[in-house]
């Protein structure tokens, strides 16, 4: 019976893990399909979302400029929730402010 138990839940974690790779692997594609299609638009760039961010952030974070694809891709990574800039900063791995 413990045996059961353990294999259950050995289950359980294999199909969790393959499904968070299944999604960041979803999300690399559509990174890789948006710079694509970006590239010919030549629409990239974010400035208005890019400074409130910065300014909303300045005390906790040192924002980096992000495009429209990089937002795409985080956007699929923590899809779970509303972001803010505080979480995009996080997700992105952006380095903190250290006062």
């Amino acid at each position: 019976m413990h045996i059961k138990a353990v294999l259950a839940v050995f289950a359980v974690l294999c199909v969790v893990f393959v499904s968070g790779q299944n999604v960041a692997e979803e999300c690399n594609e559509l990174e890789r399909s948006c710079r694509s299609c970006v590239r010919r638009l030549n629409y990239r760039q974010m400035p208005a979302f890019n400074n409130n961010c910065r300014e909303k952030t300045k005390r906790k974070w040192r924002w980096r400029n992000l495009d429209r694809c990089d937002y795409a891709k985080l956007q699929c990574q923590g899809w779970d929730g509303r972001l803010d800039c505080d979480d995009i900063a996080r997700i992105s791995r952006m380095h903190r402010n250290i006062f």
